[in-house]
């Protein structure tokens, strides 16, 4: 028992900033991504002895959470959440697109990542506000790489955000 709160205090320690942000941006809410986050890692406590690649684990099981969250808060509160991210009439307030969602929509993505390193390596940087040292450590690559791919990686967000008419940061003001 002992071996495996070990082996939990450093995945803990390793992936919970990670796993924070991934979180905080699809739940928004500081509290609700904290007990999200801790129920992630007991379940990850619970079948520590299955699991082969805990990176691959932590972030099927942060999905699943993630979607209880959500099908819980629409069973509470009335609020279907597919809307919300699908109508865009939802995201105007005032007669002006929410920057806070196109942004949103810019980073969440996947085509302006090549594969799921690069996702992660952005949630470290971006989100996260990790140096690109500490993100090389985390990937297993040199700062020089990690360095090289968030520059393109940003590039690619820039691409999409003046494919949707934002040229400028005043066009999101």
């Amino acid at each position: 028992m002992v071996n495996r709160r070990n082996r939990l205090t450093e995945i803990y320690a390793d992936y919970y900033p990670v796993v924070f942000g991934a979180v905080l941006t699809k739940v928004g809410n500081r509290d609700d991504t904290k007990d999200i986050c801790q129920e992630v890692f007991i379940r990850l406590f619970n079948k520590m002895d299955d699991v082969e690649n805990v990176r691959r684990w932590l972030f099927s099981a942060l999905k699943l959470v993630v979607l209880e969250y959500f099908r819980e808060k629409k069973k509470n509160t009335g609020l279907n959440i597919d809307d919300v991210f699908t109508d865009v009439g939802l995201t105007f307030v005032n007669g002006f697109r929410d920057a806070r969602i196109i942004i949103n929509e810019a980073i969440e993505d996947m085509e302006n990542y090549r594969n799921e390193e690069e996702r992660v390596i952005f949630d470290l940087i971006a989100v996260n506000n990790f140096t690109y040292g500490d993100a090389a450590k985390i990937t297993g690559m040199t700062r020089r790489q990690v360095e090289y791919r968030y520059g393109l990686i940003v590039d690619r967000i820039l691409e999409y955000l003046a494919k949707n008419g934002i040229k400028d940061i005043s066009d999101l003001l």
